[in-house]
């Protein structure tokens, strides 16, 4: 793997553990020497994630919107920077350029994120692991809904188990780098149809 997307809040939240294992996952990743694809931000955990692989020696690549540039938000030592104008359009590069994605605790974007890369993996449109870092529980409770949704039909067991969750920076880059894909031939199996 070259490079990872790390999808995660523009906010550092209020428990120090978000921004030490921002930290962690920079750092570990280029130890592995793989770049960092983000969302481009001088904030939050964007920020952190970024600058530890920048200072361990790889690449941070931004994709930022047009409109979060405008307000000069974008982290200052990124060499590679992906402009886009609508969210769309940032999704869609985050998908080309990385080869797998890692989403770390975030808010309504780093949702939309998760979502996003699960349902094109449903879809057969990329297939590329995803990582959910649940640092101290943080998505205990998306997961629940996940698994209720799999009970009630709503989502296969399939696309469920194709999420990899760990509490552990280390075990999740692991996991995501030894990931065996699932044949993308017969993606249909993954739609429960």
């Amino acid at each position: 793997m070259k490079n990872i997307s790390v999808f995660c809040g523009a906010h550092e939240g209020n428990n120090p553990r978000y921004a030490e294992d921002a930290k962690k996952i920079g750092e570990i990743l280029a130890a592995k020497g793989i770049n960092v694809v983000f969302g481009g931000g001088n904030v939050g955990l964007m920020k952190i994630v970024s600058d530890a692989a920048l200072d361990n020696g790889v690449d941070a690549i931004g994709i930022g919107l047009e409109s979060l540039h405008n307000l000069e938000l974008v982290n200052p030592r990124l060499k590679n920077q992906i402009i886009t104008k609508t969210l769309l359009d940032r999704k869609d590069e985050f998908m080309k350029r990385s080869d797998a994605f890692i989403v770390l605790p975030g808010g309504v974007g780093s949702l939309d994120e998760l979502a996003e890369i699960m349902a094109n993996n449903q879809l057969g449109l990329i297939n590329k692991p995803v990582g959910l870092l649940n640092t101290e529980g943080y998505y205990d409770h998306l997961l629940a809904w996940m698994k209720k949704a799999v009970e009630e039909d709503f989502i296969t067991e399939a696309n469920f188990n194709d999420l990899i969750v760990s509490s552990s920076c280390e075990d999740l880059i692991n996991l995501i780098i030894e990931n065996e894909r699932p044949d993308n031939d017969d993606w249909t199996k993954r739609l429960g149809l």
